[in-house]
């Protein structure tokens, strides 16, 4: 029996009729042509969460006012297989299923929760799946989530605490978010000791900020990055500069000049912003085709494997964009040699696996590429095999993409 029929049973409904007349009838001696067949139940007299069940249309409003009745009465259990049974069938409103999700978690279902926000992108969706996972016992995947609502929204409700209660229970392997705005780096007119003229702020991050400047003597205009902490991050500094040079070519951005003591890299000026910036403004025109920047940088990360070495560091404010599908990589101050455990990593673009303190290898870039995919679609752009992408990237089935080649392979042809 479908679903569908035990869901109206439940609700003391008369399943619809699917045998065919001469089956359903009981022997009788009345000839048929004299036996009526019950009307068929109209669609005006389904309830929203019925209509939705069914495939048909039903408005938003009065599912979650169905499901909100429903909540903790006899009808509760039926309501919650009604929108399980639409999400089967497609796409559903995200506020209906974070509701629906709540009640899940509620009545201790955390695994029936998931299934319900896969996929979710609001705060509130991301932070019900976090709890999901918790509940479940995958604090470490219950981190990312928190990290990806925090990457949002730094004040979102609840997240700073969540995230401290999941470190504690990690064993505080990973460091305490902050607001990087909160680091302080002198802006002067003039960069000391270099012919360069400062003309504004362009980035901050955790380990720097980057300002837009011109090279006066040279006549051109550079990217100027100085650490805030130059004395402790000099190693940090110099890897970042000299893997950018040795992995020089189309992809990685370009580094002129380095002083690992005032702590600062000159670097090629690229104008066109980073993809963080285009995320930022939803700006659909060039976030998609996806396809279109995803696939030169798994190039990009292609090489960066080859040389035995993982970014580490993959997440929107490190992808500029030269021109439009021409993507360029950079900040490599985490790259290590895929056989070491990187210490440190980017809030909301580390895996699970790394929050625990273990090695992914190059998977761990390409989990990160998920989360650049997943950061593009929350924009509101559709593509469905681009969110299979992601689902495969970020999901226990990771395995099923071994290498950045393999991956480039699958996103070229779709």
């Amino acid at each position: 029996m479908s679903l569908w029929r035990r869901l109206r049973q439940r609700l003391g409904r008369a399943p619809a009729k699917v045998e065919s007349a001469a089956s359903a009838r009981p022997p009788s001696t009345t000839p048929p042509s004299l036996k009526p067949e019950p009307a068929p139940r109209r669609e005006a007299e389904r309830t929203a969460l019925e209509a939705l069940a069914a495939g048909a249309a039903a408005s938003e409003a009065a599912c979650l006012s169905e499901l909100t009745a429903a909540s903790g009465s006899g009808r509760e259990k039926t309501a919650l297989a009604a929108v399980l049974e639409a999400r089967g069938r497609g796409p559903v409103s995200e506020p209906l299923l974070t509701r629906a999700a709540e009640l899940h978690l509620a009545r201790g279902e955390p695994l029936a929760a998931l299934r319900l926000l896969e996929g979710a992108s609001s705060a509130a969706g991301l932070l019900l799946q976090a709890d999901a996972c918790a509940e479940s016992g995958a604090q470490a995947r219950a981190l990312t989530l928190v990290e990806r609502v925090l990457v949002q929204d730094i004040d979102a409700p609840g997240a700073r605490e969540r995230h401290e209660r999941l470190r504690r229970a990690l064993g505080g392997r990973t460091p305490a978010v902050h607001v990087a705005l909160s680091e302080t780096t002198l802006l002067r007119s003039e960069a000391p000791d270099t012919t360069l003229r400062i003309v504004a702020e362009a980035g901050r991050g955790g380990a720097g900020t980057v300002f837009e400047a011109i090279d006066d003597v040279l006549s051109r205009r550079v990217a100027l990055k100085i650490y805030h902490q130059p004395e402790r991050e000099r190693d940090k500094l110099v890897r970042e500069a000299r893997t950018a040079v040795e992995l020089a070519g189309a992809g990685v951005v370009r580094v002129f000049d380095i002083d690992r003591d005032r702590g600062h890299i000159v670097m090629e000026w690229l104008g066109n912003g980073s993809l963080k910036r285009h995320l930022a403004a939803k700006n659909i025109a060039v976030l998609f085709p996806i396809q279109r920047w995803l696939v030169p940088l798994i190039a990009v990360l292609e090489r960066v494997h080859a040389a035995g070495l993982v970014h580490a560091d993959i997440k929107p404010a490190n992808v500029m964009l030269r021109g439009t599908g021409e993507p360029v990589l950079l900040d490599f101050g985490l790259a290590r040699p895929a056989s070491e455990v990187v210490v440190g990593g980017s809030v909301g673009y580390m895996s699970p696996e790394r929050v625990r303190g273990q090695t992914r290898g190059f998977a761990e870039d390409l989990y990160a590429l998920g989360r650049l995919v997943e950061d593009a679609l929350a924009t509101g752009g559709q593509s469905e095999p681009m969110r299979r992408v992601a689902d495969l990237l970020l999901g226990e089935e990771a395995a099923a993409v071994p290498s950045a080649t393999a991956l480039r392979e699958l996103v070229a042809g779709l």
